[in-house]
């Protein structure tokens, strides 16, 4: 007879990721009616690529600081199975906000045939960073790559920040520029397997920014981008929007009614700055059913400077206690839920590792991480997103599939999947003060457990033999 695997986290207790005695799942004799979780295994969804986070260049000089057994603490917390078991990440293509300044791979205005581009500017931190990750898993890391702005020299407004446009007559060399860019990368032993046209195409940003229409994206995608990798040899996927929620379905409609465009998308990312707007998701899978729908950045913004030192790492899931902002991480478990019931193939987060600020970030946007390297202290510490993230990512490996499944309440978030091995898994977000109760009923195998979540809590259930 099979049982339930209980794995349990509490706003209660520091002590996260306990393991609780096993449930015995028992035959449906009677036809329970009342209180039940029903999960349908022989009615899956979209398959589950995996989860990473974003290798940003402030990650990169964060892991730099850190002395040789912190940066072990820290590949094994994202990149082992034990820790976040992360199987993809994401890079920018020249500098972002989480950069340490402003720089572009050709900063030689009117240099059109490219011949001073160069990654030399990845060398003394990203490189390094990205090459550990890769020597850690023993394998390559998937990447998927974001541009923030062109040159300088190819906008409107003459500058990476503030928004501003590529303008038309520099289409093409910057079709040529990603291209150089994805090469270099592959020459480095890390290439690149998903790529967006432009992260956030329709905010201004006092950061590195550039603004696309829909037309305009879907002209430099079909015209020149995608024709430019096609030549270049690279096989790829190209994922375009990269921005919020609310526009997700309008964007891919626009794009997409091109039949040039529908050979050339590989999928469709989006972020979670704008809200919930899980039914664009569900529209988007609906009526595109081809296309993957990857979550390609969110987090928590903060207040000029405000500490994100609140937990610090221990063996084996026990954290030492101090501040705990455990919203912080609700807020991760309850976007994540809601977009894998909607469509959501891949998860991948912001920054994996941040500063006791939340930074480094040359405008000071600082925001919260999993992992947060503190240098007054020399500490590498754990955030409540990382607890969330972690009974998601560690339990639901890549080649699952999202299943059906229906609640008899809608105050719990849940989630559910069938792993390659056939394990039914659950992810169940407790928002409430109070505990609740219901009966796991595994449909396909008539069988039933009855469970409790407590108030303030995240719960992993793994139906296994």
């Amino acid at each position: 007879m099979s049982q339930v695997r209980v794995i349990q986290s509490m706003k209660s207790d520091p002590t996260w990721f306990q393991e609780k005695a096993p449930v015995p799942m028992q035959p449906d004799e009677k036809g329970q009616e009342m209180e039940l979780l029903m999960v349908y295994r022989d009615i899956p969804y979209q398959t589950v690529t995996g989860f990473g986070g974003a290798l940003t260049e402030a990650s990169a000089m964060n892991y730099h600081d850190m002395d040789e057994s912190q940066k072990q603490a820290f590949l094994r917390d994202c990149f082992s199975p034990e820790g976040l078991n992360y199987n993809s990440g994401r890079i920018h293509i020249g500098a972002c906000d989480f950069s340490r300044g402003l720089y572009s791979y050709c900063d030689t205005p009117g240099d059109t045939e490219l011949k001073t581009f160069t990654i030399d500017c990845d060398r003394p931190y990203t490189l390094p960073f990205l090459q550990d990750i890769k020597a850690f898993r023993g394998e390559e890391l998937p990447l998927l790559a974001s541009p923030w702005s062109p040159p300088a020299w190819m906008k409107t407004n003459g500058d990476m920040l503030h928004g501003g446009k590529l303008k038309k007559e520099y289409y093409g060399v910057y079709a040529q520029y990603i291209v150089k860019f994805l090469k270099a990368y592959e020459k480095e032993g890390l290439p690149v397997e998903r790529l967006t046209i432009q992260n956030e195409p329709k905010a201004v940003q006092i950061w590195e920014s550039c603004i696309y229409t829909a037309e305009e994206e879907r002209e430099f995608l079909c015209e020149y981008l995608r024709p430019a990798l096609d030549q270049a040899g690279w096989t790829g996927k190209v994922l375009i929007w990269d921005h919020n929620k609310e526009r997700v379905y309008t964007r891919a409609k626009t794009i997409l009614e091109d039949p040039r465009a529908r050979k050339a998308v590989g999928g469709i990312a989006f972020h979670w700055y704008s809200g919930d707007h899980f039914d664009n998701l569900r529209l988007v899978r609906e009526q595109y059913p081809e296309f993957e729908l990857v979550f390609t950045e969110g987090c928590i913004e903060l207040n000029g400077g405000t500490s994100m030192s609140q937990k610090a790492v221990g063996d084996g899931g026990a954290i030492s206690t101090s501040q705990s902002p455990w919203e912080f991480g609700e807020c991760y478990a309850y976007d994540m839920i809601g977009d894998f019931n909607n469509g959501m193939s891949g998860f991948l987060d912001w920054n994996v590792l941040l500063d006791e600020r939340g930074g480094m970030n040359h405008v000071d946007n600082f925001c919260g991480a999993p992992l947060i390297y503190d240098h007054n202290e020399k500490k590498l510490l754990r955030q409540s997103s990382y607890c969330f993230i972690r009974h998601m990512s560690a339990y639901v490996p890549a080649g699952s599939r999202v299943v059906a499944h229906s609640c008899y309440r809608g105050d719990i978030s849940v989630a559910t999947f069938l792993t390659p091995e056939e394990k039914l898994v659950a992810v169940v977000l407790n928002q409430q003060a109070e505990d609740v109760s219901f009966v796991l009923n595994d449909v396909s195998n008539n069988t039933l457990a009855p469970l409790t979540v407590p108030g303030k809590s995240i719960t992993t259930l793994i139906v296994e033999e």
